[in-house]
């Protein structure tokens, strides 16, 4: 997990430890405190991400933020839980699943909290699958070396909080980052097939 600023829905600016990833085509935020629950789970929150574009007399605006939102669908919920399984996998096992891809913490810019779905896990899972030494109930740095196995999610959803944002907000997926990430797919494709190209050339040169 890496260390980012979110802005909760009250306004508030935090700090969490958290991983950024895409599954099944949409785009996906797990993030903690290290607050811990009477049990000695670890509370962690999920949401899904976009863009935020707000409309205006003059059309669509990009605000500059990005929203976080609850996955209110509960079989897309139980889902995406599987991708929570997959990525504790991946931690333990030092492996990347085909089904995820990790993308990096800094490509999060001004990201608002609208709403979460909550999760826990083991103390011990975040502490050594993660990497994650729990200092208080609230805070979470350091690094410890052993990975231990058994996965333990608990499902919590959580009640929708009001959104913060003023008008109507559009959800648009194709971020300018997001968008990037196509482009360099089609110029791999070009260059593939310019390479095809050279090699036919070169054979038929003999």
């Amino acid at each position: 997990m890496d260390n980012t600023k979110i802005i909760l829905n009250n306004g508030t600016a935090v700090n969490v430890n958290g991983i950024f990833y895409v599954f099944n085509s949409k785009y996906y935020f797990i993030y903690t405190t290290g607050e811990l629950d009477e049990n000695e789970y670890v509370k962690l929150y999920l949401v899904q991400v976009c863009k935020e574009v707000q409309n205006t007399p003059n059309g669509p605006v990009d605000t500059g933020y990005m929203l976080g939102l609850e996955i209110t669908d509960s079989t897309e919920w139980k889902n995406v839980q599987s991708s929570i399984t997959k990525i504790v996998d991946d931690k333990k096992n030092g492996t990347v699943s085909n089904e995820i891809q990790y993308l990096p913490i800094n490509m999060l810019v001004n990201l608002k909290i609208v709403s979460a779905n909550k999760f826990k896990l083991m103390k011990h899972i975040i502490e050594e699958n993660f990497k994650l030494v729990l200092l208080s109930q609230n805070n979470t740095v350091g690094n410890v070396n052993e990975v231990v196995p058994n996965i333990n999610v608990q499902s919590q959803p959580q009640a929708p909080l009001q959104p913060s944002v003023d008008g109507d907000v559009i959800i648009d997926y194709r971020a300018k980052f997001f968008e990037e990430q196509d482009k360099n797919q089609q110029l791999e494709e070009q260059i593939k097939g310019l390479e095809e190209k050279i090699n036919n050339i070169k054979n038929i040169i003999g």
